[in-house]
């Protein structure tokens, strides 16, 4: 396992402790993130604090896409790059983004992806764009579906405490592929993260064990 930095450790341990006593935060199934070699965690996004959340509550180090816009934000930019984030354009994952990423996941790093590509500040999830299978075929790396409730809650206040809850799923594996085979499973695979990181939500799996038996 690669060593924390002081500045990435110190942080997130700021982190779980800020969120710890405001929230309430519990984290379930770290234990499925390797601690070292390259992996894709991908999350579904409903706020900026869900990189520095799902983070803190590994044992190693990740990186992540990060608007370009941000870099420039005086205090923000600031935490952007000191946690080695990679600019990515509004809107965009271009060659040279997938470039990027894909010789930070070879080089054994752990790197989260939203495969929404955006915050949803609605209950549910947006339309999941294919780069997280595009990554998760080309590199060969095992994908962590996550689930974050709770770090985007507009009924939260100083009197209603509502828990912020990170679950990091079984690993997800694909085989490589090339040539038109890979391209036609994009849509194949982005599905199936998506379908492993709704599994994960909170209350999801009672809900299901109610359907089967009624």
């Amino acid at each position: 396992m690669r060593r924390h930095r002081a500045f990435y450790a110190a942080s997130q341990a700021v982190i779980r402790a800020l969120l710890g006593v405001f929230c309430g935060l519990r984290y379930e199934g770290a234990e499925h993130v390797p601690l070292e070699g390259g992996c894709l965690l991908a999350a579904n996004h409903k706020s900026y604090l869900d990189p520095p959340t799902l983070g803190s509550g590994l044992r190693r180090e990740i990186r992540y896409f990060a608007k370009r816009e941000l870099f420039g934000m005086p205090i923000l930019g600031f935490f952007v790059r000191a946690y080695g984030s990679i600019p990515v354009d509004r809107g965009a994952f271009d060659r040279r983004q997938l470039a990027t990423a894909l010789e930070v996941l070879q080089g054994g790093d752990a790197l989260l992806v939203f495969p929404e590509g955006t915050r949803i500040r609605h209950r549910g999830y947006g339309e999941a764009k294919v780069g997280v299978a595009m990554l998760a075929i080309k590199a060969g790396v095992p994908v962590i579906p996550v689930h974050l409730s709770g770090t985007w809650e507009p009924r939260r206040s100083l009197f209603r405490r509502i828990p912020i809850i990170v679950r990091y799923g079984p690993p997800l594996r694909f085989a490589r592929e090339d040539g038109e085979a890979r391209r036609e499973r994009y849509a194949e695979v982005t599905q199936t993260v998506m379908d492993a990181i709704r599994a994960l939500e909170p209350g999801r799996d009672r809900v299901e064990g109610l359907a089967t038996r009624s």
